[in-house]
């Protein structure tokens, strides 16, 4: 039956296309890959030069090839798969709380299938094509296996399925484009007829659907495309473009007069796209995207009735339309921050950003004939600030809705290509980058489909020249205000520096696709992120997202009396950056390679607290070093009831001990909604509690197939403080394959440290150092102490290291008192003195006015600086962000004291 009535459709379909046609014009360009098709000489040359091109054709041809045959013989096979309303014909579409509700109103032809809801989660799999009914859906129903241990196969109202109608048509339509390209490739008839009958059915259904309506009235009117609850997700634009331009021929032999109904689907679903969505994020260069793709196809304005053709939805993406569509430029100079060069969303959204701008431009340029990049330089500068995204692996940080991405360099390929034609003096430059971060990390995040790889293999890919190291292209310290982010590297231009490098994250919440986390941290230590970040969870439509992930319970933070709050995704509530060493963008050269440090200032909204941390890292040697945390945080109102640090571990287990014993810990039932804090603290559980008010430490353990980890953190009790170990979700920052599965999914140890009362006078001072097994750690003791001078203000940390050498840590909340602790003196924000066997081996000043010990001492002579003086096998050294003066004891001599010309590193902004 429904093979009968898809049969009287097509046949009432061609009375419309039949009254629909006008006068011939010359074929469009169309793009494959956002680029025009080379020609088809060029690709066979290539592939029968180059093995690769090859082997993607020989890939492309073994996924498609068995479905051209099958259509061969049964043409109705791969067509009745499509999602379609096979039986009812539904033209309008209706929407409630997310999901889909129901369809009326009747076409001449089966249409396209509205998604399930804007989640994509769903309890239901994809299925297999082949598992998949023909010209499912009578009823609103289908046909799926559920995604639990039973594997049942039941029929499912389609508001349940999620987003599984637009996966099989997806499927289904790339399926399409690959067989169009073989039959451009190849002159293939076959291949050509499978392709055109997917097109056409689609398409034609398309051509009579109209916007979605909300039942509601709410926001999911204004983001609803043609066949998806977002127009972001109109994904199958691409390969159906695609395929239209790879058919042009053979469209134009078999039937003609269907271009005006192809042109008419395609313009309305760019007009949806230009009317709904969001404007100052990803989205608006999304949306621009599918609609050159759908410019490609298009004939020029003259050929339309209403004047909307080509040249209208070229102009309309550059100048922009209504609310929710901005201009190319627009967007550029609201979304990227001119100092850092930075995108104002979470690093895996703004790299694919990058991604996005170029390849509009590069579909402007090369299919249209208008050269954007010029009038767009802020992505000069983005190109050259990808690699601070990158941790010392070449993997992403992690804050906010991202993961630990390979970096994707097609964005950068594309601007080097642009760079080569137009002859331009950055070419030079792009090519080493492109090196350094190929060189970074064990490949890169671009996964080429076959198609798109054998039409870009015709473009110039030159070996590049020796790769420059990740290294120079990043800087101890970068800071970027529109995502408040502050991120530390440390050792990180040694050879070894995937292994043996630490890098500390700082950040806020500021921009798009950013969490409620208050003042969060990231560790990178021994090769791996060992303090995560939390990821998105199962999805933003899900419950642990909203409760969990998002929150300030899934980060490593301080939650006041456990209220602790504001709404994600889109924020407004950056910490301020009060100092950093070395100044963020400084050159290594022109600081001290051993310390670097932030503090920042952030106003936790929910209970209006004055919140500061202070993160820095101290390197000992090669292969050690160390963090420091001081993290103060009060009630402006005062009334505070307590302050919760949380630290998340990569690791299995979590040990609490003092003076090389175990310290036991009981089961609790503190840590909960019941007892008035989040509803994120009911995802921890086996939790256990334990007093301490002398020196402990927190040690987390990890055990890989081909490594073992730990990372001790050197705590300080104290009479009204209480040590928590509990287990978290897992984080879900890890790309498939970082870790073994059972690794990646299993619970995060976490330690949850609560200071009843302010924690300004007596902040969380905390030492954490990461070590590998059969290494000696280095931090042997850590003892708490006040400094002379700093009461309320200040805290200071004796830290004893292996060798009988000894660092004393100092952290002031007002960088005015003068600090003295036995013979050292510091007045400033941070202070390290460093003394060995032999004497002092470092000072280290951060934001002060001077610091001294052991009878050095460096004073800043017009207004606070940064300042470190250090020995070396050479002798002295020292670095500074200004003038000052060095005094020596009076047993060294002038000469002994020898100080190298060394130029004063920039001011850090505040």
């Amino acid at each position: 039956m429904g093979t009968r009535k898809f049969t009287r459709a097509a046949a009432c379909a061609a009375a419309v296309i039949l009254a629909l046609a006008v006068h011939a014009e010359p074929a469009p360009p169309g793009a494959v890959g956002g680029a025009p098709l080379p020609p088809v000489a060029a690709v066979r040359q290539r592939v029968a030069a180059d093995p690769r091109a090859a082997a993607q054709l020989a890939a492309l041809e073994k996924g498609v090839r068995p479905y051209v045959a099958r259509h061969r013989e049964d043409p109705a096979w791969i067509v009745s798969r499509l999602q379609m309303y096979w039986q009812d014909h539904h033209t309008r579409v209706f929407v409630k709380n997310g999901a889909y509700d129901h369809a009326e109103g009747r076409a001449p032809v089966p249409t396209v299938r509205f998604t399930g809801a804007r989640d994509a989660v769903s309890a239901y799999l994809t299925p297999r094509l082949e598992d998949v009914k023909p010209y499912m859906g009578e009823g609103d129903k289908l046909w799926l296996q559920r995604r639990d241990g039973s594997q049942t196969w039941e029929w499912v109202e389609q508001s349940r399925s999620g987003r599984v109608i637009e996966s099989i048509n997806m499927r289904i339509a790339e399926l399409a484009r690959d067989a169009a390209f073989l039959y451009w490739y190849q002159d293939d008839a076959e291949a050509a007829r499978f392709a055109y009958d997917i097109l056409d059915t689609y398409l034609s259904g398309m051509f009579y659907r109209e916007l979605p309506s909300d039942l509601r009235r709410g926001h999911d009117q204004n983001i609803v495309g043609l066949q998806s609850f977002e127009v972001i997700h109109e994904d199958i634009i691409a390969p159906l473009t695609e395929t239209y331009s790879l058919l042009q021929r053979y469209a134009a032999q078999r039937a003609p007069a269907k271009r005006q109904v192809f042109d008419g689907a395609l313009k309305k679903w760019a007009d949806v796209l230009l009317l709904n969505g969001v404007p100052w994020n990803n989205w608006n260069l999304i949306k621009a995207r599918f609609v050159l793709q759908v410019a490609s196809v298009l004939g020029d304005d003259a050929t339309y009735a209403d004047g909307k053709g080509r040249q209208y939805y070229v102009n309309t993406v550059l100048s922009g339309h209504g609310p929710r569509h901005w201009a190319l430029q627009r967007l550029m100079e609201f979304g990227y921050d001119p100092g850092s060069g930075m995108w104002n969303e979470s690093p895996g959204y703004s790299i694919n950003v990058f991604g996005d701008f170029t390849e509009c431009l590069e579909m402007l340029e090369r299919v249209f004939g208008i050269d954007y990049f010029s009038r767009l330089p802020a992505l000069q500068q983005a190109a050259q600030a990808l690699p601070q995204y990158l941790l010392p692996n070449g993997r992403t940080v992690g804050f906010g809705d991202t993961r630990y991405d390979l970096p994707r360099i097609q964005g950068l390929k594309r601007l080097l290509a642009h760079a080569e034609r137009k002859d331009l003096p950055q070419a030079g430059e792009y090519r080493k980058l492109l090196a350094a971060l190929r060189n970074g990390a064990d490949g890169t995040g671009e996964r080429l489909r076959p198609v798109h790889a054998l039409v870009a293999a015709t473009e110039s890919d030159r070996a590049p020249a020796a790769a420059a190291p990740l290294a120079a292209y990043q800087s101890p310290t970068y800071y970027s205000a529109n995502t408040s982010w502050l991120i530390q590297r440390n050792g990180y231009a040694a050879s070894d520096a995937a292994s043996q490098a630490l890098a500390v994250s700082l950040v806020g919440s500021n921009g798009n696709h950013a969490h409620a986390n208050g003042l969060a941290m990231e560790i990178f230590a021994k090769g791996w992120s060992l303090a995560p970040e939390s990821g998105r969870g199962s999805g933003y439509f899900q419950s642990d997202y909203a409760d969990y992930y998002s929150q300030f319970p899934a980060h490593n933070t301080v939650v006041v009396d456990g209220n602790s709050t504001y709404p994600a995704m889109k924020i407004a509530q950056p910490f301020k950056l009060l100092a950093a060493y070395p100044a963020p963008g400084a050159a290594l050269a022109l600081a001290y390679p051993g310390i670097t440090f932030g503090e920042a200032s952030f106003i936790e909204p929910a209970t209006q607290a004055d919140q500061r941390r202070l993160l820095a890292t101290v390197r000992i040697d090669d292969s050690h070093a160390y963090v420091v945390d001081v993290f103060r945080s009060r009630r402006r109102e005062g009334g505070d009831r307590y302050h919760d640090y949380l630290y998340h571990g990569l690791a299995q287990t979590l040990q609490f001990s003092a003076g090389g014993a175990p310290l036991p810990a009981e089961p609790t039932t503190d840590l909960s909604f019941a007892g008035g804090d989040l509803t994120g603290y009911e995802y921890w559980f086996d939790k256990q509690a334990l007093k301490a008010e002398g020196p402990l430490q927190a040690r987390f353990d990890l055990k890989l197939p081909d490594d073992e980890l730990s990372m001790r953190l050197w705590l300080q009790g104290a009479k009204r403080r209480q040590f928590y170990s509990v287990k978290a979700p897992p984080s879900t920052s890890w790309e498939s394959g970082m870790l073994p599965k059972d690794v990646a999914q299993m619970p995060s140890p976490t330690l949850v440290v609560r200071q009843y009362g302010p924690a300004w006078a007596r902040p969380f001072a905390v030492v954490m150092e990461a070590s590998r097994k059969g290494e000696q750690e280095a931090v042997q003791q850590v003892t708490e102490f006040v400094p002379d001078g700093g009461a309320g203000e200040a805290v200071g940390l004796d830290v004893r290291l292996d060798g009988g050498r000894r660092h004393t840590v100092f952290s002031s909340a007002d960088p005015a008192r003068t600090l003295t602790h036995g013979s050292q003196v510091v007045e400033g924000r941070f202070g390290v003195t460093g003394v060995g066997p032999g004497g002092l081996e470092m000072l280290f000043l951060g934001d002060g006015r001077r610091i001294g010990a052991e009878g050095y001492s460096l004073e800043c002579v017009e207004r606070s600086c940064s300042a470190a003086l250090w020995r070396t096998s050479d002798g002295w050294q020292y670095s500074a962000t200004g003038a000052v003066r060095v005094r020596r004891p009076s047993a060294v001599r002038k000469k002994d004291l020898r100080l190298p010309a060394s130029r004063p590193a920039p001011v850090p902004r505040t």
